[in-house]
C-alpha cells in the first residue's frame, strides 16, 4: 500500500489520500479535531511526496486566506523549514526562511497553546537556527528548541509521530552539544548535554515511528559516538532500503553510506 501510494505521489497524479490513512502510516503530524479542507490535505500529501513547492503554493495561499488559523500556521512553519533545508546551506536565504519558520510556529502556539503541533515545530526551528548560527553563539534557541521538546513529551495527548518527533529533536540536541566540550557549554547553561540522554532520545523516537529515515540515520550518529558502531552498522545499512517518506531522504541515504564507511 504504501509503496503504491509513494509511486502515484512521485508519478505527478493528483490524488488525495484520506488523512486517516496517513496518520495510520505515520505520515501526518496529527489527526484534528474535525476534518481536514482538501487544501491542507493536500499539503500534507505534497509533502509526503517530496514535493516542497507544490506544499509551499498552497499553504502560502491559505495562509493569505485564514492569517489566523492553527492548523495552517504550523503547516507553514513546516513548509518554511523545508524550504530552509533545500537552500544553499549557510545562505542568508536559508537564515531568512529558518527564523520565519520560527517566527511563524510562534504564531501558531499563540492560536492554540494546548495543542503540540505549535511546541514541535517552535522546537524544529529553534533547533535549524542554532546550527546555522553555531550552538554556543544560540544558546538561547538551544533551550528552547529542548524547552518545546520536553512540553510535547509531557503532554499526555501528543500523538505518537509528534512524540517521535520531540523525542527526535531533543537527542539530536544532546548529540550536538557533545560535539562541543562540556566546559566551553557550562558557562552559557549548555552543560546538560550527553550522550546517555541523546541515545535514550533517539531510540524512543525510533521504537514510535520505526524505518523513518531521518530518525535511523541520527540513532546510528549517536550509537557511533556511543562506542557502540557495531550496533549502528546494521541500522545505518538498513536504510538504502527504507521508503523516502520526508523531504532530503535521498541525502541522508547518502549520508548514512559515508556515515557507515567512517566505521571501524
Amino acid at each position: 500500500m504504501l509503496s503504491e501510494i509513494l509511486n502515484i505521489f512521485n508519478s505527478g497524479v493528483r490524488m488525495r489520500v484520506p488523512f486517516a490513512l496517513l496518520i495510520a502510516l505515520g505520515l501526518a503530524t496529527r489527526l484534528p479535531a474535525q476534518q481536514l479542507s482538501p487544501e491542507l490535505a493536500r499539503v500534507d500529501s505534497l509533502i509526503v511526496a517530496r514535493n516542497v513547492a507544490g506544499a509551499a503554493a498552497i499553504i502560502d495561499a491559505e495562509v493569505r486566506r485564514a492569517p489566523r488559523d492553527f492548523e495552517v500556521l504550523w503547516r507553514v512553519s513546516r513548509v518554511r523549514l523545508l524550504q530552509g533545508d533545500a537552500s544553499l546551506p549557510q545562505s542568508r536565504e536559508q537564515d531568512r526562511l529558518y527564523r520565519q519558520s520560527l517566527q511563524i510556529a510562534e504564531q501558531a502556539i499563540r492560536a492554540n497553546p494546548s495543542a503540540p503541533d505549535g511546541y514541535v515545530r517552535r522546537a524544529a526551528a529553534s533547533g535549524k537556527v542554532a546550527l546555522f548560527s553555531g550552538v554556543l553563539d544560540a544558546s538561547d534557541f538551544v533551550l528552547q528548541a529542548k524547552e518545546d521538546s520536553e512540553r510535547v513529551i509531557g503532554m499526555n495527548a501528543a500523538p505518537p509521530v509528534l512524540l517521535a518527533t520531540a523525542h527526535y529533536i531533543l537527542g539530536r540536541t544532546h548529540l550536538k552539544l557533545t560535539e562541543t566540550p562540556r566546559p566551553l557549554r557550562m558557562p552559557i547553561g549548555l552543560g546538560f548535554g550527553n550522550l546517555g540522554d541523546a541515545l535514550s532520545n533517539l531510540r524512543r523516537a525510533r521504537q514510535l515511528r520505526p524505518g523513518f529515515i531521518m530518525f535511523e540515520l541520527e540513532l546510528g550518529r549517536v550509537l557511533i559516538a556511543s562506542d557502540q558502531g557495531p550496533q549502528a552498522r546494521p541500522i545505518l545499512t538498513a536504510i538504502a532500503n527504507l521508503p523516502e517518506l520526508e523531504p532530503g531522504d535521498a541525502e541522508r541515504k547518502r549520508e548514512a553510506v559515508e556515515v557507515l564507511r567512517g566505521i571501524r
